[in-house]
């Protein structure tokens, strides 16, 4: 299976993703959309307090297309042409739409 079909399947369920990749420490970021974020807030609301708040850090993060490395340099969108593999091993935050 390669990459061109995943994106095309993904894309007609309406779950496409963008990825990008912090210029400073080159982690990747997989865009996630608003209601994605909303459900995992909930789900994290039964837990502690510091959990939750460990939890939404990357989002927060994401929101102003910042990385939590510290950079303040702006993420950089990578092309659906050089993504290859398993991204979703490497994921460490979210991009909000």
């Amino acid at each position: 299976m390669t990459i061109e079909s995943n994106v095309s399947q993904a894309e007609a369920v309406g779950t496409s993703k963008r990825i990008w990749r912090c210029p400073a420490c080159n982690r990747l970021l997989i865009e996630k959309s608003v209601d994605y974020a909303r459900q995992r807030h909930a789900r994290l609301l039964s837990r502690s307090s510091q959990f939750a708040r460990e939890a939404t850090w990357p989002a927060y993060l994401a929101s102003l297309k910042r990385c939590r490395c510290g950079s303040r340099r702006e993420l950089k969108r990578v092309p659906m042409e050089a993504v290859q593999g398993q991204l979703d091993l490497e994921v460490d935050a979210v991009v909000l739409q």
